[in-house]
């Protein structure tokens, strides 16, 4: 503002009004000449600083888990992030959108902002551990549709069937690259041991004990029986379901033959003369 209000006005810039908005840097001058034909002069100079120069980047993304720092750069400047942070750097781990203001020595100001986003981990649960009996399988299975597996046992399918005893665990890699792992311990029991032995014979009016083994198991004959051991005294092929405490089970079975014991009849009580002869025929 050259002031003299009413008077003419000549600036460095070709301007002729009282006042003149500028915003580069210079050295402006005017001359001012009243109505009396009378002149002065003045001159100022104008220095236009630069903002500092604020990037934090492009978006970023991190897993349930992680962090991501933010820098703000301009050393020496201060700072005052949208947390209300006032560091040049900040580390965060919730998702959201952060911006900074950066103040220079000269007191001018930028500002940036970026978005954080912080990506849930996939849920991995094979469940409890569990059990089988040999010849029985366990599948396993990973969820997480559309992920990527890697099983301890080198497997890369959503699902694994396991038939072997081990502890066996998958990590599972999401769209996002965020992972998660589990395990669970697979049990395979040995199924229990029956042998109820060759066959076997008798004769009428004798008896044969067919032992199951596996003594505290349970177990079902094809008599209905339930007990370890069973006396039979009839033809027949018996067999036995034997039951363990894991609940496994194994089967056996035998023939059993009795036969019938030789009619032998000498007849009625004979008598003879002496001299005589009796035949006896068996």
């Amino acid at each position: 503002d050259a002031g003299n209000a009413g008077a003419s006005y000549l600036w460095s810039n070709g301007a002729t009004s009282q006042t003149i908005t500028v915003n580069t840097s210079d050295n402006y001058s005017v001359v001012v000449t009243d109505a009396n034909g009378c002149s002065a002069t003045d001159d100022v100079n104008v220095t236009v600083l630069p903002n500092p120069t604020v990037d934090l980047g492009l978006d970023q993304e991190t897993c349930e888990g992680g962090s991501i720092t933010l820098d703000a750069g301009n050393a020496g400047a201060s700072y005052l992030w949208s947390n209300g942070a006032t560091s040049q750097t900040i580390t965060v781990n919730t998702s959201g959108n952060y911006s900074v203001v950066v103040t220079d020595a000269n007191g001018c100001s930028a500002t940036d902002d970026v978005n954080v986003t912080v990506h849930p981990n996939p849920v991995v649960d094979l469940g409890t551990d569990q059990e089988t009996c040999a010849g029985g399988t366990i599948t396993l299975d990973a969820g997480n549709a559309g992920s990527t597996y890697l099983w301890s046992n080198g497997a890369t399918t959503q699902t694994i069937t396991v038939n072997t005893s081990d502890n066996y665990s998958v990590v599972v890699t999401d769209a996002n690259g965020c992972s998660a792992t589990d395990d669970v311990n697979v049990t395979v029991h040995p199924n229990p041991v029956v042998d109820l032995g060759t066959d076997q014979e008798t004769c009428a009016g004798g008896t044969i004990i067919l032992d199951a083994g596996n003594a505290g198991a349970t177990y079902l004959w094809s008599n209905g029986a339930t007990t370890q051991s069973i006396t039979v005294s009839t033809s027949g092929n018996y067999s036995v379901v034997v039951t363990d405490g894991n609940g496994c089970s194994a089967t056996d079975n035998i023939n059993v033959s009795v036969h019938p014991n030789p009619i032998v009849d000498l007849g009625t009580d004979q008598e003879t003369c002496e001299g005589g002869s009796i035949t006896l025929d068996a």
